[in-house]
């Protein structure tokens, strides 16, 4: 996978790491982990304070009524050792015992009210608490506050005496004072909390202790997985290949919960994710590769190849077109192709982008300035392409300075071939009347030096007027009919002319039987004229005895979408081969093994084949001899 970037993705990637004190410490750092901790500690405070609030409120009540007992057990003392009764004293006589109680410092005063309401007086600090208060009923919600201690002076507490033997006959209300009741119930409050506290505490870590192994461990794991995965797969993609290591999370992977399906999907996106960036440096290896190959290709064609804007510049060139024209790639990069074709102009440009457009590709000739100022004869072919998100302009420039060379040759061989021939019709009428005074002559008794001077001249005049007819044959354009013409028929034809003439009597001709008959298209008259040249050919380089063998058959097409194949014609004859060197020159003008041949024969027979649209090769060896081969387009009868 490659070395990770960072220590913690290193560590990370460790499977079965234990979390170690500096784990723990991540237990509580991570906010997954306080908020869980903060949730769990304040559920447990609110749900103890739920319940122990009841239980200080009855600690209130319960400290109040000792303190009420507290009062009216004195006050009882005091009235039961009144002499005379309780019942024989005046009011106000009874009150003055009654303030005895003051002595108490829990007591701070007090009202004595008759049963039917009379005031009777009061001591000390009074109480708020009304004689109607005390004797009417209370109403429900009397009752709560009185239970919860609404509305209460928290310094005071104001209660009825309810004790004998002033039942029936007053009402006494006294008022205590509650701060050893409030330094008590705080004391209380301050135990109960403590309490609420270690028990939320000691919950809250065995909570922690718990969903350690079962969720925060593996959600912190999954983090660090998390924050290493980029790292891991950027050093992926700069190393050679991916390698899958397990991660951290992994331990936890086979959880059969929402955490483990949470794990497992993290586990497959990764591996998604390593999978893609894998193909993808894949790709982009194979792309640069191509590109690598396809600009080798492209600085390796012998053509100059340029990519154009709309805006004529020159976004790109091969090393060819830099060399040719004689650029570097900075000074030819970004200049208009109008500087070097200056034929080609601005609204020539425009109509040829229009038509490019169109579909309709151009090739046309032109010419080119080269840095160094000469202007060269060029042909360019142009269509667009779709690069680097815009329409661009790829032409194919080819150097056409050597066609037009030897078109400029062919048009002068053309205008001597036109004045050879006149030349020959010229030459042929007086060379006949010659030829017939010669004849003439050779009717007269002449001694027998002027009979042999007189021989000589009538062979040289017959050797000159077969030069002069085989100039004008192949002067002449070649044009083939169009009949159909069966090349097992057409052999054995020639070869029974042939074996008449005396330089093919004292050889064999044989020409064997084809298992079926093969056509072609073409001059009849032509074909047999290539046979009869190309057979006497062979019969002049044997020596006498020997066999010359004209076989008919096929080969196969050398396209590839024309599966039917050629017609073939094999002369073969043995004698000694033809040097190398020589070979390929053979079908050319006045190039002859003969001493007294002219060297058209050959030539002639190669144009008569090539006007059939086939083609004509010569092999010798020593050891098969020679070998003339004709492959003509075979057609169906």
């Amino acid at each position: 996978m490659g070395q990770p970037a960072s220590p913690q993705s290193s560590a990370a990637r460790r499977p079965g790491a234990r979390v170690s004190a500096e784990g723990w410490l991540d237990l509580f750092r991570s906010r997954l982990s306080q908020r869980i901790v903060l949730a769990v500690f304040s559920s447990i405070v609110a749900i103890e304070a739920i319940i122990l609030v009841p239980s200080i409120v009855r600690r209130e009540q319960e400290l109040l009524h000792n303190l009420s007992a507290l009062s009216a057990a004195h006050l009882s003392g005091v009235l039961a050792a009144s002499n005379p009764p309780v019942g024989q004293l005046t009011p106000p006589t009874l009150l003055a015992k009654i303030r005895l109680v003051q002595t108490l410092p829990e007591v701070k005063g007090g009202t004595l009210h008759t049963t039917t309401g009379v005031k009777v007086g009061s001591f000390g600090e009074a109480p708020t608490l009304s004689f109607e208060q005390v004797t009417r009923p209370k109403t429900r919600l009397e009752k709560i506050k009185a239970w919860v201690g609404l509305g209460r002076d928290r310094h005071h507490y104001d209660a009825r005496w309810l004790m004998s033997p002033l039942d029936g006959q007053y009402v006494l209300i006294i008022r205590h004072d509650t701060r050893a009741v409030r330094a008590e119930l705080w004391a209380f409050v301050g135990r109960i909390a403590g309490l609420v506290l270690i028990i939320s505490g000691v919950v809250t870590l065995a909570t922690m202790v718990v969903l350690r192994g079962l969720l925060i461990a593996p959600v912190l794991a999954l983090r660090n997985d998390l924050r290493a995965a980029p790292a891991v797969l950027q050093a992926g993609v700069s190393s050679s290949a991916f390698t899958t290591s397990p991660f951290t999370s992994q331990m936890t992977l086979q959880r059969r919960d929402e955490l483990g399906e949470v794990i497992r999907a993290f586990q497959e996106m990764y591996q998604q994710i390593e999978e893609a960036i894998s193909q993808r440096r894949q790709a982009e290896q194979s792309l640069r590769e191509s590109e690598a190959r396809f600009r080798m290709v492209v600085n390796q064609a012998a053509e100059s190849i340029l990519i154009i804007d709309q805006n004529s510049q020159i976004l790109d060139a091969n090393q060819f077109a830099l060399d040719y024209l004689g650029y570097s790639a900075e000074a030819l990069l970004g200049k208009s192709i109008l500087e070097i074709s200056p034929s080609l102009g601005r609204d020539r440009f425009a109509a040829d982008w229009e038509d490019l457009q169109a579909g309709q590709p151009l090739t046309f000739e032109t010419h080119y300035r080269r840095r160094n100022g000469r202007i060269e004869p060029v042909e360019v072919r142009s269509g667009l392409i779709w690069m680097d998100g815009e329409v661009q302009m790829l032409s194919l420039v080819r150097d056409i300075r050597e066609r037009k060379q030897a078109e400029q040759a062919q048009a002068r061989l053309a205008e001597v071939g036109e004045l050879a021939a006149m030349i020959v019709h010229e030459v042929r009428n007086p060379l006949a009347t010659v030829f017939l005074a010669l004849s003439g002559l050779k009717r007269l008794a002449l001694p027998e030096p002027a009979q042999l001077r007189l021989e000589l001249a009538l062979e040289e005049s017959e050797r000159l007027q077969r030069l002069l007819n085989e100039i004008l044959a192949y002067a002449r354009e070649q044009q083939p009919g169009g009949v159909h013409i069966e090349l097992n028929a057409l052999a054995q034809e020639t070869c029974q002319t042939l074996s008449a003439l005396p330089l093919a009597q004292e050889r064999q001709i044989r020409v064997p039987s084809a298992p079926r008959e093969i056509w072609v298209r073409g001059d009849r008259d032509k074909l047999k004229q290539a046979l009869i040249n190309l057979i006497t050919n062979a019969c002049e380089a044997i020596p006498a005895g020997e066999t010359i063998t004209c076989s008919i058959g096929t080969a196969p097409s050398p396209d590839p979408n024309s599966p039917a194949p050629n017609a073939q014609i094999l002369i073969q004859n043995g004698g000694d081969p033809i040097p190398s060197d020589l070979l390929p020159k053979l079908t050319q003008p006045f190039i002859s093994t003969k001493v007294t041949g002219n060297g058209l024969g050959l030539a002639i027979c190669k144009r008569i084949v090539e006007a059939h649209g086939g083609r004509m090769a010569i092999a010798s060896t020593p050891a098969t001899g020679t070998t003339v081969t004709i492959v003509l387009p075979q057609i169906m009868p």
